[in-house]
């Protein structure tokens, strides 16, 4: 027993410190080297489909459309291409009333609630664009954003380019103690690095775009996160995905601690479906890509059963010596002042350190019940929509 605990002990600790530590310092690393210059042609102006999934959005809606017909981009060069997905609040009315003010949006009203990946499937077969733009309801994308986000495509070797995601704080999702701009900020980072070597690991999602020719159709038969899929999908057939820092968009963050929660425990399930339809990038011939996937993803989404195997390894090891028992209560100091930490926040005192802590564990509870959903299949594909 001794000794299989301290295997697991000790691999569970690397993994741990690869996932978070090593696999960006390797990036970074690999980045110094191997970093790639693409053509750019700021005045590239293809045919472009701005693809929108809508449910119950008619908080948002109206002012992402405008947003995207007020760009700087061609009018001529531009379509939006909008599907209701059976929505029961405002939004087709909205829908209907800008379609006569703009003739280049298309909606598509569906009166059957099918899900996001039916949506998307059936709005690319009416695209004209040569480059399909992908935005969600809620994506506010800055004047000159489009422009920004096409200028690589003049190179042969780009299948996919993604933007750059700013996360919006409210004033109750910061006093509620979700610290989800502080982990997307340093997110960002990473996603800087692999987008400079070709090899972006998941696009974000309000935010990104692919030649329409290296369209595959979105699975329907199990959840999938589309972002996920169709970037990974590119690097599958060895083209390359790349992050454009200056093609920015702005969303809100979930409004509070709960919602957030929640959200991370949906995408954890649904990110984890997804890696059925792309495990053939999992094989070590795909190299970066395999390397990016296995590490930023896979492991990292499993990161609260890494958590729970340091834990109860090290459990069995606190008499093999100081190190085991230091350790061990190293952890129950850590998930102490973490619960701390949510105590002090609810009585509005906010100390960040703790508050770091709190978010930490909070989202790996979420992500350990996104892998029991998983397993036991219990993800929808309907996608609910933060709370606006």
């Amino acid at each position: 027993m001794e000794v299989i605990s301290k295997i697991l002990f000790w691999i569970s600790i690397g993994l741990f410190i690869h996932i978070y530590f090593l696999y960006p310092l390797s990036i970074w690393i690999i980045w110094l080297f191997r970093k790639k210059n693409y053509i750019s042609d700021p005045n590239y102006r293809p045919l472009v489909s701005v693809l929108i999934s809508v449910f119950n959005e008619e908080k948002v809606i109206e002012k992402t459309i405008r947003t995207l017909f007020a760009s700087d981009y061609p009018s001529d060069k531009i379509e939006v291409i909008v599907g209701s997905d059976n929505s029961s609040d405002s939004s087709n009315n909205i829908l209907m009333a800008l379609n006569s003010e703009f003739p280049q949006l298309k909606a598509f009203l569906f009166n059957e609630r099918r899900g996001k990946a039916r949506v998307l499937n059936d709005l690319v077969k009416q695209a004209s664009g040569e480059i399909l733009v992908f935005c969600d309801a809620n994506t506010i994308y800055m004047k000159d954003s489009l422009k920004n986000l096409l200028c690589e495509y003049k190179d042969e070797r780009v299948g996919g380019i993604s933007g750059k995601l700013v996360l919006q704080e409210y004033e109750e999702s910061i006093n509620s103690g979700t610290k989800e701009k502080t982990y997307w900020d340093l997110e960002t980072l990473l996603k800087e690095k692999e987008g400079e070597l070709g090899k972006l690991i998941g696009a974000n999602g309000g935010i990104y775009s692919i030649r329409k020719e290296l369209f595959t159709d979105i699975p329907i038969e199990h959840p999938v996160m589309d972002d996920f899929y169709l970037s990974m999908k590119i690097l599958e057939k060895k083209k390359d995905f790349l992050y454009k820092s200056k093609a920015v968009a702005e969303e809100l963050t979930a409004p509070d601690i709960k919602a957030e929660f929640r959200r991370k425990i949906r995408n954890n399930s649904i990110n984890l479906s997804t890696v059925r339809a792309i495990k053939k990038i999992l094989l070590p011939s795909y190299g970066l890509a395999s390397y990016g996937l296995w590490s930023h993803k896979i492991i990292r989404w499993y990161s609260p059963v890494i958590l729970l195997l340091i834990f109860a390894s090290n459990f069995f090891l606190i008499n093999e010596g100081e190190l085991y028992k230091n350790a061990f209560f190293l952890q129950i100091i850590i998930y102490l002042l973490s619960l701390v930490g949510y105590v002090l926040q609810k009585i509005k005192i906010r100390i960040v350190p703790l508050q770091v802590l709190f978010y930490f564990v909070m989202t790996n509870v979420a992500m350990l019940i996104g892998i029991i959903k998983f397993i036991t299949g219990r993800q929808t594909a309907f996608w609910q929509s933060t709370p606006r």
